[in-house]
């Protein structure tokens, strides 16, 4: 609870600021990236917080996810990037072509065609052309960390051509890889970023690869909302 004497946004940013700043090592992977505290999304922003301090708040956090996909006589692959090793939080793991969080101040699709520059070197005029195909949510405690994030599902059908090139230094290597196989090593394996399942496994119920036939469908159907998504 923040004292009722700290009535702007600015002030309450500067006294939470203070207090992630003398936690100090107890917050790794600060990343000097200010995320907005809404009671919802799109309402008004009571404060900011530094990006990595959030889930030790409790602070609902969002970000974008994006499919890059190519389709390839009739079958669809999907670029999978490879985490940089020196990333602070799951190095060297899988991931989305592009993701990343919703700083403060810039809209879902601006940051989705800014994290495709950064990480993917999409052009704008590629970029554009992502569909926005709805949101997963979940809710995770693990050590002092509680994330409860609500993540913005694009899907981007790329040129056969392209070849996708980390700007950033965030990603170490991307590869094309068949959906199906991209399906079994979530299903198999935890090379995967946690989250990034979530995000994959919707392209799958949407694009056909899971189907009510498959068992535990409407169960894992419905776990992909499982977060307060708000």
């Amino acid at each position: 609870m923040l004292h009722s004497s700290l009535r702007t946004p600015e002030e309450r940013t500067e006294v939470v600021g203070d207090v992630i700043k003398n936690l100090g090592e107890l917050i790794p992977g600060i990343r000097n990236e200010m995320y907005p505290v809404t009671s919802s999304f799109g309402m008004p922003t009571l404060f900011s917080l530094e990006r990595a301090a959030a889930p030790y708040f409790g602070i609902k956090a969002y970000g974008v996810h994006m499919n890059g996909y190519v389709d390839r006589n009739k079958e669809k692959f999907l670029w999978v990037g490879k985490r940089s090793d020196m990333k602070p939080t799951y190095p060297g793991m899988l991931d989305h072509l592009v993701a990343g969080g919703l700083p403060h101040g810039i809209s879902c699709q601006e940051n989705l065609v800014k994290e495709c520059e950064e990480e993917a070197g999409i052009p704008r005029n590629i970029s554009d052309r992502a569909i926005s195909v709805g949101a997963v949510s979940y809710m995770d405690i693990e050590g002092y960390r509680y994330k409860r994030d609500v993540l913005f599902c694009y899907d981007l059908e790329l040129p056969v051509d392209f070849n996708p090139k980390n700007e950033d230094g965030e990603v170490g290597s991307f590869r094309l890889i068949p959906v199906s196989h991209v399906a079994n090593i979530i299903e198999r394996t935890e090379f995967y970023k946690p989250n990034c399942t979530l995000v994959i496994i919707d392209f799958l119920f949407r694009h056909g690869y899971i189907t009510p036939h498959d068992y535990g469908y409407l169960e894992l159907l419905q776990s992909l909302r499982s977060g307060n998504c708000s």
